[in-house]
């Protein structure tokens, strides 16, 4: 966090151990925890406007860092709940290995380091704003036969819906 520009003693930033309380049916599988009922996120970072950006959730070195996965998207979850805005970004990471989740827009990725608060915020922006790519229009001067705009349209279809698998066979021209 240090790295990406996060000041880890500014409250203002980033808030470690911060309160979630358990607003869903969903229950983490950890060992129980000192605090009863209460649940801490080891880390949520913050934007500008003080509101969460994103979660990280920390395992220790000698722990696969996979093991903080559903602990900290079902945090995200509950913050957003909680707060009534938007979902956060999700991190869990054992110090050696990070990974980022964009929940539901994508899944986890390995990433190298943090981001910036600068970053996330930019994050959130696209992810406010960006159109369907179902909207877009095609190019008929380059691709105007019927097939080549039906070919186009569903390879659209195919990434908006997440479908990998569609479109490996559409790029290959095999099912197999």
């Amino acid at each position: 966090l240090k790295a990406a520009g996060w000041i880890v003693a500014d409250r203002s930033q980033v808030i470690e151990e911060y309160f979630v309380s358990g607003v869903s049916d969903f229950t983490i599988q950890e060992p129980p925890s000192p605090y009863g009922a209460r649940e801490f996120s080891d880390y949520v970072l913050l934007g500008k406007n003080g509101k969460p950006l994103a979660v990280v959730e920390a395992k220790k070195t000698s722990k696969d860092a996979e093991i903080g996965r559903e602990q900290a998207k079902q945090y995200c979850l509950n913050i957003q709940i909680e707060q009534g805005g938007k979902l956060p970004f999700c991190f869990y990471t054992n110090g050696h290995e990070i990974y980022f989740w964009n929940l539901g827009e994508a899944p986890p990725q390995k990433v190298h380091g943090f981001p910036t608060r600068q970053d996330l915020e930019r994050l959130v922006y696209i992810r406010k704003h960006k159109k369907p790519l179902t909207d877009e229009l095609i190019n008929t001067a380059i691709a105007g036969r019927d097939y080549q705009i039906q070919a186009i349209r569903s390879v659209m279809e195919g990434i908006t819906k997440n479908r990998r698998q569609f479109l490996l066979v559409m790029a290959t021209g095999t099912g197999k």
